[in-house]
């Protein structure tokens, strides 16, 4: 039991971490687009967004 907890741990984490991958490339196209200006404000939209997601 406890062997299938910890691989489904480990798929969620990898999962999360694609996910915050993909948003960070997103966010930098958006400043090669010029749609934003300064990655700070990507960055801290990012944070925002996942800060209080449960894990």
């Amino acid at each position: 039991m406890d062997v299938a907890v910890k691989k489904d741990y480990q798929k969620a984490l990898e999962e999360q971490k694609l996910e915050v991958r993909n948003l960070v490339i997103a966010g930098l196209e958006q400043i090669k687009e010029r749609k934003t200006k300064d990655f700070n404000s990507v960055c801290d939209r990012l944070e925002k967004k996942y800060r209080d997601e449960s894990i």
